[in-house]
């Protein structure tokens, strides 16, 4: 078994060439640049040479790009997008209209023609050719999908997602897809690139892909929080008996020490509410069940260290599963493309 495993995250996107025969540790990896952050720097460099953009592609990851749209047109230049990329910047078409991004499907005379997508899979092909090794034909993804939300917030909406999926069992399975619901638009995005080039992907979030593949560090069997602090968002979940029975998901930028702290200990208590978390600007929290004693207390992601040296967290361990912490989303992967395998084939 060979399987390509891209943990798409807001700063990086994380690759993993797993092989059954391959140990982890010399593994072939990457760490490269998101494609938001690639596409933002192509809108910033044709903002500096006085350029309207036109974008075109599948829906993709906001962050980056987004914000670099709105300094194009604020610097007095055109935006124009196909529905489908335009939907990056907002679910709600009107409201991208309003931000001053034209929306239709040819590229206008003039503009410079950006391809957006969370996936280059010419780009990561030809990357692994350079060093004779062939693309897969199996491919895991993890994005950060909040769900189509075009009259209400994405942040309750990304909230209810991970809550049903905990309600249905809350095993790794429970999050991982091979058609992913369809208010899913960034995950149902990527499979359709992906299937356009051959490739039928297994499709995951990145906080539960996270929070599984940093599991693999655990020292027993014992219930555990284990944190993941992403670029962009911070994920905390229970896992007990291999169960997220509990979990809340804030943004990494607005999180102190102390509110970590404050969070954490509500959620391990079983007292945290969803409206605690969404109002002070986070995505929101949902506890199915806590366990009567944590045992260990797990961190990983990209930001952990400040976390980590503001003793927010007592006991806490680092995760660095495989030996290398920037792979823990695709070995989340690995280990739900190993569990859904036979059922597929």
């Amino acid at each position: 078994m060979s399987l390509l495993a891209i943990d798409v995250g807001a700063g990086t996107q994380d690759i993993l060439l797993y092989s059954e025969d391959v140990s982890l540790e010399g593994s072939t990896k990457m760490v490269l640049p998101s494609q938001t952050v690639l596409v933002g720097n192509r809108i910033n460099r044709a903002r500096l040479a006085g350029k309207d953009v036109f974008l075109r592609g599948p829906t993709m990851g906001g962050g980056a790009s987004t914000t670099a749209v709105r300094w194009h047109l604020a610097a007095g230049l055109r935006v124009y997008a196909t529905p489908s990329a335009a939907a990056t910047i907002n679910d709600n078409q009107e409201r991208v209209a309003a931000l001053g991004v034209t929306i239709q499907e040819e590229a206008p005379c003039g503009a410079q023609v950006i391809e957006t997508g969370d996936i280059d899979i010419a780009a990561l092909s030809h990357a692994l050719q350079i060093f004779d090794i062939a693309l897969p034909a199996d491919m895991a993804v993890a994005v950060q999908d909040h769900g189509y939300s075009p009259d209400r917030s994405n942040r309750l909406v990304r909230i209810e997602h991970l809550a049903a999926a905990i309600r249905s069992g809350g095993r790794l399975e429970a999050f991982a897809y091979r058609q992913p619901p369809a208010a899913m638009t960034r995950m149902l995005a990527v499979q359709g690139a992906l299937e356009g080039a051959g490739i039928q992907p297994l499709l995951m979030d990145t906080g539960p892909a996270a929070i599984f593949g940093a599991a693999l560090d655990l020292p027993d069997a014992s219930p555990a929080l284990i944190i993941n602090f992403g670029n962009g968002h911070t994920v905390a979940a229970l896992l007990a008996e291999d169960r997220i029975t509990g979990i809340f998901e804030h943004h990494t930028s607005e999180l102190s020490p102390e509110k970590l702290r404050e969070f954490t200990e509500k959620l391990c208590n079983g007292t945290l509410k969803s409206s605690e978390v969404f109002e002070d600007g986070g995505h929101g929290a949902y506890i199915d069940s806590v366990p009567d004693k944590v045992g260990t207390t797990l961190v990983t992601g990209p930001r952990r260290q400040t976390f980590l040296s503001s003793r927010a967290l007592k006991g806490a361990m680092a995760a660095s599963p495989g030996g290398d912490m920037m792979i823990t989303g695709c070995i989340g992967l690995v280990k739900a493309w190993k569990q859904k395998e036979d059922l597929w084939r």
